[in-house]
């Protein structure tokens, strides 16, 4: 039977709006059919599950992770020297993982020798169940950069847009970017800026010819202020983002993805850091998180992204980023839609992200009510995707 229900749901439809109690959901094949209350519901011929008490979302969407990586304190540089077979192992289950949390879609925003391209090719072909991913495959930096053993090194704005041209042909669907230090890895170099204008400039008009979106990993304001005015889509970290920054990236439409939980995580392993990381992690976190409340009471777009990959931020800690936003002003109804149809709506991907006739069937089903309290979401019942229970 090829028709399916969710009834007496407390029910989000991705948005900002009210739940809806005592509500059902009909999928046919891949689509929603049919939304409404449970006293109207069409289910002649329906395979049903009952819902009362649980709440149904759209599948969540984490909108920065990095499926190559082992979450472990040398594991970023570690990538670099790991046997191709085990990276693209290792990427494989942790999409794989992603989909158990209930994240249905991931964008994957670098991967050693672009291996997330790969699942993402064999996750569209039915040859592994796992997130959909949106994937960058290389990340672009210059030589010696930050993100070196996700990337691939360009110097120069003629280079950096042939490295965006050769990712895309490769089948990356949107660009990741470098333009500035990081906190993790050799080749860190802080805040500072390592990508000149012309090359950010570059790297975005190549992009947007191709018709793909680019990301841009970005510490402290002179960056974003680069970034802005390259026309970059997604900002990434954004530290130190300032309330005019803000406003601008409003105005723009530029979306924000902090990635709090990187930093959150390793201030709860602080014992195992080594000192000069803690003192980075420590200043980058307060940073990350006075800019974002800015960025969040200006009406910036800020979207729901983990960074999983990197050491103690295993695949599914996105309900653990939605609390860190809730509580920079937020709200949970807030952070519900920042990983959600934000995401979606960010990413071009409008089929997702929402629970409507006509989306796509992407369903969690989570013991209790977010909205009071979004640790239901650490508690799927069950996960559908593209009309399919996992």
């Amino acid at each position: 039977m090829n028709r399916h229900a969710v009834t007496g749901a407390l029910l989000f439809d991705g948005t900002t709006d009210p739940p809806r109690p005592e509500h059902t959901v009909v999928w046919e094949g891949n689509r929603i059919s049919w939304v409404g209350p449970d006293a109207e519901a069409p289910l002649d011929g329906t395979v049903v599950v009952e819902a009362k008490g649980d709440a149904l979302l759209p599948g969540l969407i984490d909108a920065h992770v990095h499926l190559c990586l082992e979450p472990t304190i040398d594991g970023v540089d570690g990538v670099a020297e790991d046997p191709i077979e085990r990276v693209m192992a290792r990427s494989i289950d942790n999409a794989a993982r992603l989909l158990a949390a209930g994240i249905t879609t991931a964008r994957d925003q670098g991967s050693r020798d672009g291996v997330a391209v790969r699942v993402a090719g064999a996750q569209r072909n039915g040859e592994i169940v796992a997130a959909r991913i949106m994937a960058a495959g290389r990340g672009i930096t210059p030589t010696g950069g930050h993100g070196w053993m996700l990337g691939v090194e360009a110097d120069g704005p003629e280079a950096v847009r042939a490295a965006v041209a050769a990712e895309v042909a490769r089948g990356a669907e949107i660009i990741k970017l470098f333009p500035t230090g990081g906190v993790l890895g050799s080749g860190s170099h802080g805040f500072d800026v390592v990508m000149t204008a012309a090359e950010l400039e570059a790297a975005v008009e190549e992009a947007h010819r191709l018709g793909v979106l680019v990301g841009a990993h970005i510490h402290g304001p002179e960056g974003i202020e680069m970034a802005l005015e390259a026309g970059i889509d997604t900002i990434e970290h954004a530290t130190g983002i300032t309330a005019a920054q803000a406003r601008r990236a409003a105005a723009q439409g530029v979306a924000l993805v902090p990635t709090l939980t990187g930093i959150d995580v390793l201030q709860d392993r602080a014992d195992l850091l080594p000192p000069d990381l803690l003192v980075r992690a420590l200043a980058v976190g307060a940073a990350q998180a006075e800019g974002i409340r800015i960025a969040i009471a200006e009406g910036a777009r800020v979207l729901a992204g983990t960074d999983s990959g990197t050491p103690f931020n295993p695949p599914g800690l996105l309900p653990r980023e939605m609390r860190l936003l809730a509580g920079l002003g937020m709200g949970n109804a807030g952070a519900i839609a920042a990983a959600t149809s934000l995401v979606a709506d960010t990413l071009r991907m409008q089929d997702r992200g929402v629970v409507r006739v006509g989306a796509i069937a992407d369903l969690l089903l989570v013991d209790g009510d977010p909205l009071a309290d979004l640790t239901a979401l650490e508690r799927p019942r069950m996960v559908v995707q593209d009309g399919a229970a996992r």
